[in-house]
Formats: C-alpha cells, structure tokens, sequence
C-alpha cells in the first residue's frame, strides 16, 4: 500500500513539474541580461570594463618611476570536470528540456542547437576572448602611461614573470604584444609551479590542509545551498526543464552559461535562459561566500600568507630593479592580494545569513577574467606616492586618505611595514599549527 502511494506521489510531482510547451508563451525580452554581469568569477573582462579605464589620469607634477602589476589570466576553458559534466549530464538535461520543457519556441530553438564543444584534454585553455582581453589591456597601458613607458622593450627596463601554465603564459605574451605589437624579443623566465610570488599559497600546506581543502572550512555555503532561497532556485528551474534538478546539475549549468558567455561576445547560451534575475542572484551569492572562505577574509591565514608576494612589491620599488614588473597569475592569487590590502572589505563576516545584505565582497565584480591590480611608484613636486589601480580604474589603498588616487610611499610603506617585516612564511604555514587555529 505505502509502494503504491509513493509511486502514486512521484507520478504527481513528475506531472506538476513536466509540462507541456506552450506555444503561446511570448520569450522573454532580452532575459539573459541581467545574468550577464553576475558570473563570479567567470564574468568576462569586457562586462567590468569601465569608462574610467580609458579616462587619462592627471598626473601633473609626477614622473612614473616603477609598476608593479598582479593579472589574472584572460578567459579560458573549464576544468575537465565541468567538461566531463558539459559532455554527459547537460546533454541529459537538454534532451529533458527538448521534450518536456516550459520554454518559449525560440528558447527551445537554443537548445535544439546546443552541443558540447570541449573535450577533456582542452581544459583550463586560452581561449580567443582571453587572448583578446589581455591584448587590449596591454594597449589601454600604453595610451595611459604614454611617452612615460618606454616605447621599445629593453631587458634592463621591463620584468615579465607566469605561473607555469598555458592560460598564464599566454595571457603575458597577450598583453606584452599588446603594448609593445611584438614579442620576439621579450624574454620570461622560467615559470615556477609553486611560484613563492605568483603563487605562494601552492606552498603553504597548513591553508592547503586546513582550508583549501577541508569541507568544513566551507560549513556556511553548505548551509546556504540548503536554504529556502536555494531550494526556491531548485524549484523554478525544475518547472523551466521540466524534471527535477539538483543543487549540483543547477551550478554545471550556472557554469556553462558563464564560460560560454565569456567566450564570445554575441553568442547567447541556452543555459543562461533558465536563470532569472532572482535565480542568478542566489548563484552568485553562494560564489561569494565560497570565495570569501577559501580566498579571501573567512581565515586569517588564507590573506596574510600574501605578505610573501607584498615582500617581492616593496623589494622590487626599494632596490634598482627593472622599473616595469608585470605578474601573470591566478584567481587565488588576485583574492588574496586585495584581502591583504583591505579591498572590498565588509564590516560584518560573511555568513548563509546575509544573502539579503549589501556587500563589497561580490567576485564577478572584483574578479572576473583577466582581473588586475597594478600599484605605480610616482615622483612628484611634492614627494613620492604610490596609485593603486583595480580594473584600470584607480582605488584608494586601504588606510590612505579616502577618494585620493595618490598616496604618499611613505604612508604606505607604514601601513605594511609590520606585516612585511615579520612575514614568517614558513611557520605560518607549518602543518604542525592545530586547525582549530583556523576554523
């Protein structure tokens, strides 16, 4: 009797959700907007891009004299798991749609035309759109910087450096021909895998173990993929495919709708059709909070061990060195940088809770591809100081006079000092630190 009842039941849930395809319902004007500038950290460079990027700076009365400028790579392809996912669980998922889903006809045009496009061997790669983004950041520094970047590469003049990775490499050779039309010349060294600079928390075994990947550092997004609102998200992309989807299948098909945005500029991806701008607020929301544990302020450690990489800054404008440094690295790498600075830092801690709050800390804004955070060293009539440009665009260096682009070097030097000066890499990050120390 109890079989009987639960297969009735499962009959009834399987008819309210599968549907069938109204012909009359009119698509949606332009849905997929309001999704496209929420991608985490999948947003593609051009989705950030602002007017300030290409506004000349008033630097009257100050000669450049150093950069030194962290890049994350430019758009690429997934990882192989997400492409696995692409080629078996979405095809699934799309044959479901074709047959019961509740979408207008030109949606489901879309999806009649989908079909994976990777194979697993292509992951992580540069992709067209990243060669791009980088190439045309290149060009905006040189029209910034103008007669004041040297016009030719010179070896003593210009210090180039990636992570040992295709996306990393080519992204530097991206932007490098992007300021200079050529790059034959231009000699990198060799790319380290556990880079102490670009990289450094490949190093540290202790945020590794106890952070990175340890599920109970990441208890708060777990509470949060079980809240109402995501079970809300669950529910209405259910009825828009016509079966039940998990958590899971939702965040491949958040992910798909990012990268296939990112690769190219007019092509709409079906996948992006089945998040409101109500569903794609509650994805986005639970990128940030994953990113704010693993990346960002969620552990102490996780930020101070990139006083390593701040090390490296202060040595490279104190000592006589090549002017220009140019860094070419990762996602986990730009995160850590501005929690160490103070960037888009909020006054409470991030928790499951505050889905409904205001927040800085949001990653499709701070750290979509191709991110950049490049600090320039100024001699001026009045001293020497430091700008501090995110996305081109230039922000105050948390502790400096706010709304000022310049601050003085000295102050910034004062702000850092401690930090820099008793950055014990290696006791910091030493396995025999308890975890409760973190969480």
């Amino acid at each position: 009797m109890f079989a009987a009842r639960l297969a009735l039941l499962e009959l009834l849930i399987h008819c309210w959700l599968v549907g069938t395809v109204v012909e009359s319902q009119a698509c949606s004007e332009k849905p997929w907007e309001a999704v496209h500038r929420r991608l985490a950290t999948k947003t593609p460079y051009r989705h950030v891009l602002r007017d300030c990027a290409t506004e000349p700076i008033d630097l009257e009365g100050c000669r450049i004299t150093k950069t030194w400028g962290l890049f994350r790579h430019g758009t690429r392809n997934p990882s192989r798991k997400v492409i696995e996912g692409m080629n078996s669980d979405l095809v699934g998922i799309r044959d479901d749609i074709l047959q019961h889903g509740r979408l207008c006809r030109k949606e489901l045009e879309l999806f009649e035309r989908w079909k994976p496009m990777l194979k697993p061997d292509q992951e992580k790669l540069l992709v067209e759109e990243g060669a791009d983004e980088m190439q045309q950041i290149g060009r905006r520094f040189r029209q910034r910087f103008g007669s004041a970047l040297p016009m030719h590469y010179q070896r003593d003049d210009f210090y180039f450096k990636f992570t040992k990775t295709e996306r990393a490499e080519n992204s530097a050779r991206n932007f490098s021909f992007g300021l200079f039309d050529r790059i034959e010349d231009i000699v990198f060294p060799e790319p380290l895998s556990k880079d102490p600079v670009l990289r450094f928390y490949k190093l540290c075994e202790r945020w590794k173990q106890n952070i990175k990947h340890n599920p109970e550092a990441v208890r708060e997004v777990d509470l949060f993929y079980n809240s109402k609102p995501m079970k809300e998200v669950i529910g209405r992309i259910s009825r828009k495919v016509g079966t039940y989807v998990d958590a899971d299948s939702i965040h491949l098909m958040y992910q798909t709708c990012a990268f296939e945005t990112a690769w190219r500029k007019r092509y709409v991806s079906p996948w992006c059709l089945l998040f409101d701008k109500a569903s794609v607020k509650v994805l986005e929301f639970g990128e940030d909070l994953e990113y704010y544990w693993i990346d960002g302020y969620g552990y102490d450690l996780t930020y101070k061990q990139a006083c390593a990489a701040f090390g490296d800054f202060f040595h490279r404008f104190d000592e006589d060195l090549e002017p220009y440094t140019f860094y070419f690295t990762h996602s986990g790498t730009l995160l850590k940088a501005m929690a160490f600075l103070g960037l888009f830092h909020d006054d409470y801690q991030l928790t499951h809770k505050d889905f409904e709050r205001r927040r800085h800390w949001r990653v499709s804004e701070i750290d979509a591809f191709a991110t950049n955070l490049v600090f320039t060293k100024l001699e001026c009539t009045n001293g020497t100081h430091v700008m501090l440009t995110h996305q081109e665009c230039p922000v105050t260096i948390p502790g400096c006079p706010q709304k000022q682009a310049l601050c003085d070097y000295d102050t910034v030097k004062r702000i850092f000092n401690e930090r820099i000066e008793n950055c014990a890499f290696e006791p910091m990050c030493s396995l025999n630190v308890p975890i409760n120390d973190e969480l």
